[in-house]
């Protein structure tokens, strides 16, 4: 392959692993949630049992803090009074479920 063709494809797969990852939700740590908790931006984790045991009746087994082009997700992991173990979306600042 000749150099321009080669540079030209490696510009061509860079853009495309970069499309790729921008659709990735990126996973936030635990310092990176208390600052939005105390910032005011999200809910806190009491909070949020509070809500997914208003809204489903579940219990809370593990939790992980999604931040999206346009919001912050809460993935949850419940077990619902069935015993099914389920997972749950809630948009971290309004507390309302989401498709996600």
């Amino acid at each position: 392959m000749k150099k321009p063709q080669f540079l030209l494809f490696a510009a061509f797969l860079l853009s495309v692993a970069l499309s790729v990852s921008a659709l990735q939700p990126m996973r936030l740590d635990a310092a990176a949630c208390r600052k939005l908790v105390e910032a005011g931006e999200i809910l806190s984790m009491m909070d949020l049992m509070e809500r997914v045991e208003q809204l489903s009746g579940s219990q809370l087994l593990d939790s992980a803090l999604l931040q999206t082009d346009t919001a912050y997700i809460y993935e949850l992991e419940v077990a619902g009074k069935d015993g099914v173990v389920r997972m749950l979306h809630i948009n971290a600042r309004s507390g309302e479920m989401v498709d996600f």
